[in-house]
């Protein structure tokens, strides 16, 4: 048996996922996501990780903190020695950083999941970044070949952002992730482009030293304010606000709340009072030209069960509001089981969304989620649903498999099955115009090259329509390398 010196240094040295000097850990990394969890689950990482982007200050501060002794399974020292080397390498200050990236993809996956793939055909990106003691910035821009919104040229993943004590404010375009589902999240996710927002949130989660409050344990806060495209037909140049509060009661429980809303835009009311009635939820009870918005909140859970590698979480976000409170809910549940081998841990998961209104009933509200009588363009950015990449009507059973090594490569399969558009009731719906069966299977595997990190996929996908649009069965796949250097 290796020692667990010999493992540690290999994990430390070998571990390069280009990880970037920001001040948070963006979503896209379903193998840091893993070692983290994993640590989390184990009781010794205390950071919240179902709020993406993730605090690095926080969890740098927490795996500096870890001494694994000979008892724990070399897979989980493994697992610490690549997060450690990276949190070593993402929290280092005053440093200009340099990467650089460039992308092939035939038949680019619609569905996008947790993990990060090419959106379009073509991708090449270049960024410089720098992080201080307490402003950072990231200039990034991607130019795409034949993109489906137009935008050739994209700035996607710039920022800046300076530090107010315990709070980070930015302003930017940053990708979110809110929930526990690694196949997607009912209210917001990356399966759009990230919308051009400023933000600010908590940056250490620790709890708060009151008698009263101190049981909610760690928890963080953001709240948002973006800009929609000025190019839709319902209210050109609307806004976009957001809130999410997490915390941890215990180690292996963590809570989420979350809102989002769709306000102001052309043609429509846009002030204080708005935004106010916008807050407090006067909404429904007012003419349908003084409403202020689209609204979705709900809550999620994740629990880590005691004695055994197995977690269960779920979300339900609610699509209506009555008596001032979320109705008619999406849902989205999964099982989640871990462990390792030698120096090897994987991570298998399971996972059902449905995303029509009051998915329960044994006639779900079809035409209700993520559309809007007034806000007719759905809830989407640039055509693609901000929740979950299936859309709206839509069902799904996912199934997942990731094995990481020592050195930070990994394997991952996936497996979707999903039933989009039911009912054929909303003509915006940004997959399919009308009912469609997809499925889908895809092999990932991404591994450190030549100081930096090479991505290969392939897969196939099968579409049996109801429209007038013929049946595909198409075979894609992609290649992408990422340098990053000082």
């Amino acid at each position: 048996m290796k020692s667990l010196s010999a493992i540690s240094a290999c994990a430390l040295l070998l571990a390069t996922r280009t990880a970037a000097a920001d001040p948070w850990i963006e979503p896209g990394d379903a193998g840091l996501r893993h070692d983290l969890q994993l640590l989390a689950d184990a009781g010794l990482l205390d950071a919240p990780l179902t709020a993406w982007p993730v605090s690095w200050a926080e969890v740098a501060r927490d795996l500096d903190g870890i001494a694994l002794d000979q008892a724990q399974p070399d897979w989980l020292h493994a697992a610490l020695g690549r997060a450690q080397s990276e949190a070593r390498r993402a929290t280092h200050v005053a440093y200009f950083d340099f990467s650089a990236r460039a992308g092939a993809s035939a038949e680019p996956m619609e569905l996008r999941r947790f993990g990060d793939v090419p959106r379009e055909e073509g991708e090449i990106e270049a960024a410089v970044e720098y992080t201080g003691l307490r402003f950072a910035y990231r200039l990034e821009a991607t130019g795409v070949a034949d993109p489906d919104d137009d935008h050739a040229v994209r700035p996607d993943g710039s920022y800046a952002a300076v530090m107010l004590g315990n709070w980070v404010l930015h302003a930017g375009y940053v990708d979110r992730w809110w929930g526990p589902g690694w196949e997607g999240s009912l209210i917001l996710g990356s399966n759009a482009r990230p919308i051009p927002s400023v933000t600010i949130e908590r940056n250490y989660s620790d709890a708060i030293d009151h008698p009263w409050l101190e049981w909610l344990g760690q928890w963080r806060l953001a709240a948002t304010i973006g800009r929609f495209e000025g190019s839709r037909e319902d209210a050109p140049d609307a806004n976009f606000f957001g809130a999410r509060v997490t915390w941890k009661p215990h180690r292996r429980v963590e809570i989420g709340l979350s809102r989002s809303a769709q306000f102001c835009g052309e043609g429509r009311p846009c002030g204080w009072d708005t935004f106010w009635d916008l807050l407090v939820g006067n909404d429904n009870d007012q003419p349908a030209g003084e409403q202020p918005g689209n609204q979705m909140a709900g809550f999620d859970a994740r629990w880590a069960l005691p004695g055994i590698p197995v977690a269960v979480y779920g979300q339900m976000i609610g699509e209506d509001e009555a008596g001032y409170l979320p109705s008619q809910y999406l849902g989205l549940f999964g099982v989640e089981v871990s462990g390792g081998f030698g120096d090897r841990s994987w991570r298998a998961h399971f996972e059902y969304a449905d995303t029509a209104c009051s998915f329960y009933d044994s006639e779900p509200n079809f035409g209700c989620a993520y559309r809007n009588f007034i806000y007719f363009d759905g809830y989407q950015y640039r055509d693609r649903a901000l929740g979950h990449a299936i859309d709206g009507d839509s069902e799904q059973y996912a199934a997942g498999f990731l094995l990481v090594n020592a050195d930070g490569s990994q394997w991952e399969l996936t497996a979707q099955g999903s039933d989009i558009n039911r009912a054929s009731a909303n003509p915006v719906h940004s997959v399919e115009p009308a009912a469609a069966e997809i499925r889908s299977a895809d092999l990932h595997h991404r591994r450190p090259l030549w100081g930096g990190e090479l991505a290969v996929s392939v897969g196939f996908e099968q579409r049996d329509r109801s429209g007038p649009e013929s049946d595909t069965e198409d075979a894609r796949g992609f290649l992408q390398y990422t340098w990053e250097f000082e």
